[in-house]
């Protein structure tokens, strides 16, 4: 700024003197001399921002799986940050395996997924068939001789990373074959009642007692169905009680256990009224379960309006698991119990793999 300032005074004192010569005129300097650049103030100047990682992660298992000895499973991270280093855990009904339980993941991006393996674990588990008479003698339950084991991946395991959601962490599969009990060949054996008590007699749709009886279905199949007709009071109802049933001797009456509810366990059923059952104002059907102590829980119900008509029933039992439960299949009448026929076309108890 100096400079300019001195060339611009040696100008105008040149020009001076030039003009006071005859003959001469003062020469202008040339524009581009003049030109002074610009400087931004810093309010100028655009802001320079480092990327930055803002938000959550959150780590689920998306799939688990076994091929030949090894354990696989799908890790994805589902939040909205990276995720950091981190190792799952490997259960194996429900517990650690002493070598390789512990897989290490790396960093995962929001929206990566990556299939990892538990490299330092060889599958080896053959679960036993356990001989549950003194149990069932003396506790009045029985664990399930299941040939299936239950493979648990933890996400986070040790979880000590902050997530959006702390409870989706886990994903487990059933390896082997799946629990399947079909309720309605052993629906004679069920206890049955109404709200008098025990019935003793299957009964007919005639009874006033009410009724609980199998019939061929509607194919002619082998497997039957069940029609359970409530006392003919309104309001009635009719309730059978379902379990491990088993004898103490060969021609002894059978008798019943509660059950400790496996992995994965369903309730699937198909229930409806019976296409003559044209007079009906409708019914209830319940599915239930019963403690050792008589306790009853209701899980669900279902209502059938409309002769000849089933729907599909599918309850999952998961939030039982370990628990100790007798099954209740029951149907209520409504404000009247005439042509109240109604037919459990289903009524299983299945292990389903998510």
């Amino acid at each position: 700024m100096k400079n300019f300032r001195l060339y611009s005074i040696l100008a105008f004192v040149i020009s001076l003197s030039l003009a006071a010569i005859p003959g001469c005129s003062p020469v202008s300097a040339p524009a581009a001399a003049l030109t002074v650049p610009v400087i931004s103030s810093p309010s100028n100047t655009p802001a320079i921002t480092a990327p930055t990682n803002s938000g959550t992660p959150d780590l689920v298992i998306t799939r688990v799986w076994l091929d030949g000895l090894m354990v696989y499973y799908k890790i994805k991270n589902i939040g909205t940050a990276d995720s950091p280093q981190t190792f799952s855990h490997l259960y194996v009904n429900d517990l650690m395996p002493v070598m390789g339980g512990t897989s290490f993941v790396d960093t995962l991006k929001p929206g990566e997924e990556r299939p990892i393996a538990f490299t330092n674990y060889q599958w080896q588990f053959d679960k036993p068939i356990n001989d549950n008479k003194a149990r069932v003698l003396s506790e009045g339950y029985i664990e399930l001789p299941l040939s299936n084991n239950k493979v648990e991946v933890r996400a986070d395991g040790a979880n000590k990373v902050a997530e959006m959601s702390e409870t989706n962490n886990n994903r487990s599969t059933l390896v082997g074959m799946m629990y399947d009990s079909d309720l309605l060949r052993v629906s004679n054996l069920a206890v049955w009642k109404n709200k008098d008590g025990i019935l003793t007699e299957p009964g007919t749709e005639n009874t006033p007692a009410g009724a609980h009886f199998q019939i061929p279905n509607s194919d002619m199949e082998v497997t039957p169905e069940l029609e359970v007709i409530p006392q003919q009071v309104p309001n009635g109802w009719m309730q059978g009680t379902f379990g491990y049933f088993y004898s103490l001797e060969e021609w002894n009456s059978p008798n019943i256990a509660a059950i400790e509810i496996p992995a994965k366990l369903h309730f699937v059923a198909k229930v409806g009224l019976s296409r003559n059952a044209t007079g009906s104002d409708g019914v209830t059907f319940r599915f239930g379960l019963k403690d050792l102590n008589d306790s009853v829980t209701w899980v669900a119900s279902k209502t059938a309006n409309t002769p000849g008509v089933f729907e599909d029933w599918d309850i999952d039992l998961s939030q039982y698991e370990g628990q100790k439960y007798y099954f209740l299949l029951r149907v209520d009448a409504g404000a009247s119990p005439s042509y109240d026929f109604a037919i459990w076309k289903k009524a299983r108890l299945l292990q389903i793999n998510d």
